[in-house]
């Protein structure tokens, strides 16, 4: 009985400094950003399609050109312009030794407008990526540095915030700096996933995947189905669980995580920071292959080779637990959020001796192996295949196979491996061509096949009779032409210029949109894109052209095989 105790306070004692003491460890004040309460759609290290969410998406309710505050004195020392990502960007360093960024705004204050401006028309380019000396943009606390929007890669309205350690450019978790955000809500645990982690591991004499459904009762999560869980071998645990803050409905991540057996802390991570070299690395942290089929986001609890987030911060065996012994382990998974709201799931499996026999390994004859640590090279007479040291995250047994294209195309299908198995590093796919008339070798790309039919566009150059590209992922493959010019579709009425915008939808349905240029009288215009919505657009804008005459307006958008449209009108302004 006193063993017992002594080892639940060790238990207490050891899960409060792994949680806690990490908890708003900056003594920095900083100011909110925005003039209203601070409600979030997104957090800190909320897992998103290949990366970790890097800041707090900060709601505006709804709508675009909320003021936006610098949270701290200090000096503007980068603005980005781009089509995707945080669209249009400011970040600002503090003599703390912090950086803050301010992502999608729709436009910046007047005097960093204009700055912009210039810069753009000096350079004919929509994009921008400017870094201004340390005395050329000085702002103080409280200074309104721009206005929220939906730029980018935004789906709605809001701020995407961060803080970043100014020396390393590395994101902190915004929550740890005092901002005044309400949150006493725990963590909703969904699921446990049971994982078999070689041959001799069994899930109740099963060598399948385990998917558990929980419950909530008496402030703890436990297992819907009551029936006893037996385990054998080399076990890995994985977990479904979202966060959520007051008055919000998105889901959001967790904070830290730890596993217990017997009492024994196997695994424990903390999101804290991240580099973004490593964000890459949480197709690994999640069950990739569940992400893909189900979109559901299942955390796992046990570490890849290869796999080298630094927000593990406590791991015994890779976070895999060997059960051999023919007795009844406890269980605990525990998740907790930056405000120290605590949720827990227990449960009890019983271990299963191996019964001695060495399992039958059955090889198939139609691939082979290949470790993530080494270069792996694969071919036929059709395809090669160059896979880098490292570019996996574990070994594998890879497959290969091909069938012939339902539609027209200059290859074979090759079906590489599958969708489900993800990758650390790019490889280089090379595919040979199939009756590839001479003047259409600029015009071939590799494409992916994705669902229903649609294509993810990748590229590459034709080299001896094979085209040659760097993908990111496995899946099936193919080569198509692209001869096609987009299209453009005025979405102005000429007749009618009072809103003072020239609006054109341009798409392009093979190969995408590489450039677009708009001219008004000879001169180059400043077009604004807003790609996820295929929104190109242009403020007429009086400093630079002349009014109450007639204009000229040419435009010229090409794709990624340099098909080229143009589009021509005479408007009068």
């Amino acid at each position: 009985m006193q063993y017992k105790k002594l080892s639940l306070l060790f238990y207490s004692l050891l899960f409060t400094s792994l949680t806690y003491s990490q908890i708003k460890y900056e003594n920095i004040y900083f100011s909110s950003p925005i003039d209203f309460p601070i409600y979030l759609s997104g957090n800190f290290g909320e897992i998103r399609l290949a990366h970790f969410h890097a800041g707090i998406d900060i709601k505006t309710q709804g709508v675009i050109g909320k003021r936006i505050y610098a949270v701290e004195e200090g000096y503007i020392s980068r603005i980005k312009v781009s089509v995707n990502s945080y669209g249009k960007t400011i970040y600002v360093n503090h003599p703390n030794g912090y950086t803050t960024v301010y992502g999608h705004l729709s436009k910046f204050n007047s005097k960093i407008d204009k700055l912009v401006k210039d810069i753009q028309y000096q350079n004919n380019e929509f994009e921008v990526n400017y870094f201004p000396d340390k005395n050329d943009l000085p702002v103080k606390k409280g200074e309104i540095i721009g206005f929220s929007g939906n730029t980018g890669s935004s789906e709605g309205p809001h701020l995407h915030f961060e803080v970043r350690e100014t020396i390393d450019q590395i994101p902190i978790n915004p929550l740890l700096f005092n901002f005044d955000i309400k949150d006493n809500i725990a963590p909703v645990l969904y699921s446990l996933v049971i994982y078999p982690l070689n041959e001799n591991s069994k899930i109740n004499n099963s060598k399948k995947i385990a998917h558990l459904k929980l419950e909530k009762k008496n402030g703890y999560y436990s297992l819907v189905d009551t029936n006893h869980i037996y385990l054998s071998g080399k076990i890995g645990f994985g977990i479904e669980m979202y966060d959520y803050l007051n008055n919000s409905k998105n889901r959001c991540g967790i904070y830290t995580l730890s596993v217990f057996v017997d009492s024994l802390l196997i695994y424990n991570h903390s999101i804290d920071k991240f580099s973004f070299y490593e964000t890459g690395y949480v197709k690994s942290h999640i069950d990739y292959a569940e992400k893909t089929k189900s979109k559901k986001t299942i955390q796992k609890t046990f570490i890849a080779p290869n796999n080298n987030l630094s927000i593990y911060k406590s791991i015994q065996d890779r976070g895999i637990y060997v059960f051999s012994n023919d007795t009844t382990y406890d269980i605990k998974l525990v998740a907790t959020d930056v405000s120290g709201n605590k949720s827990e799931l227990i449960f009890n499996a019983t271990g299963q001796l191996n019964d001695g026999t060495i399992p039958v390994v059955n090889v198939p004859l139609d691939g082979e192996f290949m470790n993530w640590d080494t270069e792996n090279i694969f071919e036929d007479d059709e395809i090669r295949i160059i896979i880098p040291e490292r570019s996996l995250f574990d070994t594998l047994y890879f497959k290969y196979s091909k069938s012939k294209p339902m539609r027209k195309a200059y290859s074979n299908i090759h079906h590489v491996h599958n969708k489900y198995t993800p990758l650390n590093k790019s490889y280089s796919l090379s595919i040979k061509t199939i009756d590839l008339r001479d003047e259409l070798t600029d015009k071939v790309f590799i494409a992916e096949l994705v669902e229903d039919d649609e294509i993810n566009p990748i590229g590459g150059e034709v080299i001896n009779g094979h085209i040659v590209c760097e993908a990111k992922t496995f899946g099936d493959f193919i080569v198509l032409a692209d001869t096609i010019s987009p299209e453009i579709k005025p979405l102005t009425d000429f007749n009618n210029l009072s809103d003072k915008k020239i609006k054109f939808l341009i798409t392009d349905d093979l190969s995408g949109i590489k450039s677009f240029n708009g001219y008004i009288d000879n001169n180059w215009a400043l077009f604004e894109y807003d790609q996820k919505n295929d929104l190109l657009f242009y403020i007429l804008d009086s400093d630079r052209i002349e009014q109450k005459i007639e204009h000229e307006l040419e435009l010229f958008v090409i794709d990624n095989n340099d098909n080229i449209l143009t589009f021509y009108k005479t408007f009068y302004w």
